[in-house]
């Protein structure tokens, strides 16, 4: 039997890579907000389908619309992490990484009320410049990861990862689960993913 996973990064039209070089964080605040009414617009549209996702959603956006992630998690929808504020991982160190985990895991859990286990870096930055990463996923208990492209882009990319799913720390129950990737006029290309690195409610 085939099975299929339906997944939603749940952000600001603000918040994605292409931006981060051109809209300040300091100034996300006074922006327009548009993920409320767009996630509620997904959740109609999987409700009248029949269908659950998994929604990586940003501990910024469960702080300020807790009542939103509430609704997402008592949709029968999975509410899992997609860190703080969508900085690379890259970007990090471990340090600031296990932060940036915990500050967004205690946020989504207080508003949804279901357990994290989750996990998709913005950007699908987990790559060869953070081989530090899977390991600090495992010690916080996630598991499962959905972090990686096994693909050659400006933006993100790990042509040499599996492109399966794969245990990254061998003595962890942590699974990697790339994403989906296809072959397109002679080109390889995301599946399942916006040409910044994610699929935003914007």
């Amino acid at each position: 039997m085939l099975v299929n996973g339906l997944s939603v990064d749940v952000e600001d039209w603000f918040q994605v890579g292409a931006f981060e070089k051109t809209i300040a964080r300091d100034d996300w605040d006074g922006l327009e907000h548009r993920v409320e009414a767009n996630t509620d617009r997904v959740l109609a549209l999987f409700g009248a389908a029949g269908v659950q996702a998994t929604f990586f959603t940003l501990g910024w956006v469960a702080k300020r619309y807790p009542a939103l992630i509430r609704r997402i998690a008592e949709a029968g929808h999975e509410v899992a992490s997609h860190g703080w504020a969508h900085q690379r991982v890259f970007t990090m160190e471990p340090k600031q990484f296990r932060k940036d985990l915990a500050d967004a895991r205690a946020a989504l859990e207080d508003a949804s009320g279901t357990e994290v286990t989750g996990y998709r870096a913005p950007s699908f930055s987990i790559d060869l410049r953070t081989p530090w990463a899977h390991a600090e996923l495992a010690e916080a208990g996630y598991r499962y990861s959905s972090s990686i492209a096994p693909i050659r882009h400006d933006h993100y990319g790990w042509p040499e990862a599996p492109r399966r799913a794969f245990r990254p720390v061998g003595d962890a129950e942590l699974i990697e689960l790339p994403i989906t990737i296809a072959r397109f006029a002679g080109r390889e290309i995301t599946a399942g993913a916006g040409s910044s690195g994610c699929c935003p409610i914007a």
